[in-house]
């Protein structure tokens, strides 16, 4: 690690971030606080600082400002300098001493609760970085080194999470992993009835019982591995781990300074109840690896190999299908070669489970979604108006939310400069701004919508940071030239 490129690159941004950018700080501490609060489940608060977050991504994908302005105080202070550190403290401090997972046995709560506490405090020294006499004092390598330490704990919580919760009771875990077994004895997992948690006529099935595998065909992939390292959740932990680097590596190919690039991945890494999460066996890990892979093709300027990333995404969840519009939107066109990148992995992995049993696979990935039923604790809309009034809204308002998301970060690209490639400019802030409007607004509008739903927008909400910042980066740069573009028809 070079420290001198830490000082370089560093005196490259000088300190000054756009007024979009601390906007969207503000909108990511605000969504930090609905997780801590909430976990996903019913809450007001939580409720509320998501309809906030809503407001503020309409804001910066259609008010025209002076985005590019310094965000710099009239004594000359840094205000990114200053509330950056602050939204890496804030993250630690709201996870100290909390439960983070839901299924511990009694011998381990005590001492991961410290742990967290301890991974706090050790983060406390990073407020050093917001005294520019401390920042000047400093190196490179002590800041890097301020801003790791606190890492280190938590990496612990996501290693012991197979051991210190072996089982947790919720039929996610219990599906993923029956279906590997079935698949390994050449079982169609789709034709299989599960292990039903809840007891005969439990009102989460519409047939009352554990008959669908509601994911799709690529998460066996992850679940066989899983399965063959020990604990299918290995590869998902994997997966939220990697996402968290693919952000810092972003960051780093466009040239923002390793103290930003190491606090982006963190404020990912150890977002509100991540590591329940990766408890549960929620397979959105997997979505978020993949747009980290697409978010880090794009840095590098390889928007085919984007292209390919965003296509893995869509076949590791179905939700993801409001991706394609957005493409659409960045690339102002989607010719053959883009679809082929993009429908790849779903063709070749719905496919063969389509030749196997179509009406199952139907069955188990479309229709049991739609027929489920609507569910009082979850952090939507609905739940909330059942909760004071007794009744739910109706279904189709997640349909609404999903045109109205998807229409509106839409035109938001379209409001994108023409003339940059899908690598450049503000189309990247404006993909994963869009994409987590667009998804946060459908899972408020649900019928149900838990912390996996939630995970993915504060996911796409860290990644339009580092797209901003890099934006404001390269706006101001003397070295950005038109020779760095790429075709927009690659």
């Amino acid at each position: 690690m070079n420290t001198s490129d830490l000082d370089t690159s560093a005196r490259r941004t000088g300190g000054s971030a756009s007024h979009r950018s601390v906007v969207l700080l503000l909108i990511l501490a605000t969504a930090i606080r609905a997780l801590s609060y909430s976990r996903g489940n019913l809450n007001e608060i939580g409720l509320s600082s998501f309809s906030l977050v809503l407001v503020g991504l309409i804001l910066i994908l259609f008010v025209r400002g002076p985005w590019q302005a310094p965000s710099e105080t009239r004594g000359g202070v840094s205000l990114w300098k200053i509330a950056l550190p602050c939204a890496y403290l804030y993250v630690f401090a709201v996870n100290s001493a909390r439960y983070l997972m839901s299924d511990l046995g009694s011998e381990w709560e005590v001492p991961l609760q410290w742990l967290s506490a301890g991974a706090a405090i050790a983060a406390l020294p990073v407020l050093l970085l917001t005294l520019e006499r401390a920042r000047q004092r400093l190196s490179g390598g002590w800041q890097i080194t301020l801003l790791v330490m606190p890492l280190l704990p938590v990496l612990i919580f996501f290693l012991v999470v197979p051991v210190a919760s072996p089982a947790p009771v919720i039929d996610v875990f219990f599906f993923q992993l029956q279906a590997a077994q079935e698949l390994l004895a050449g079982r169609n997992p789709y034709e299989t009835e599960f292990l039903n948690l809840y007891g005969e006529g439990a009102s989460l099935y519409p047939s009352g019982t554990a008959d669908s595998y509601p994911y799709p065909p690529l998460s066996f992939a992850f679940a066989l591995l899983g399965l063959l390292l020990g604990d299918i959740r290995w590869p998902l932990i994997a997966c939220h781990i990697a996402a968290a680097v693919l952000l810092c590596s972003t960051s780093r190919a466009r040239g923002l300074p390793w103290n930003e690039s190491i606090i982006f991945a963190a404020l990912f890494l150890y977002l509100p109840y991540s590591v329940f999460v990766s408890e549960q066996a929620w397979t959105d890990p997997t979505a978020a690896m993949s747009l980290g892979l697409m978010s880090l093709f794009l840095a590098r300027r390889q928007p085919r190999a984007a292209l390919w990333a965003a296509g893995l995404a869509l076949a590791c969840k179905q939700t993801m299908a409001l991706l394609v519009p957005l493409l659409w939107a960045m690339w102002r066109s989607l010719q053959r070669a883009h679809l082929l990148a993009v429908f790849s992995f779903s063709a070749v992995t719905y496919g063969i489970f389509l030749l196997w049993n179509a009406s199952a696979l139907w069955n188990d990935v479309v229709t049991f979604h739609l027929l489920t039923p609507a569910r009082p604790r979850a952090l939507t809309y609905s739940g909330y108006v059942y909760y004071l009034f007794d009744f739910y809204l109706p279904t189709w308002f997640g349909l609404v939310g999903l045109v109205s998301g998807v229409l509106a970060a839409v035109l938001g690209l379209l409001r994108a400069d023409p003339d940059t490639s899908p690598c450049d400019g503000d189309r990247p802030w404006r993909f994963f701004s869009g994409l987590a409007f667009a998804y946060l607004l459908t899972a408020l509008l649900s019928k149900h919508a838990f912390m996996n739903y939630y995970y993915l927008v504060y996911f796409a909400l860290v990644a339009a940071l580092v797209w901003s910042r890099i934006a404001d980066l390269e706006a101001t740069s003397d070295s950005h030239s038109p020779t760095s573009r790429v075709n927009l028809n690659e």
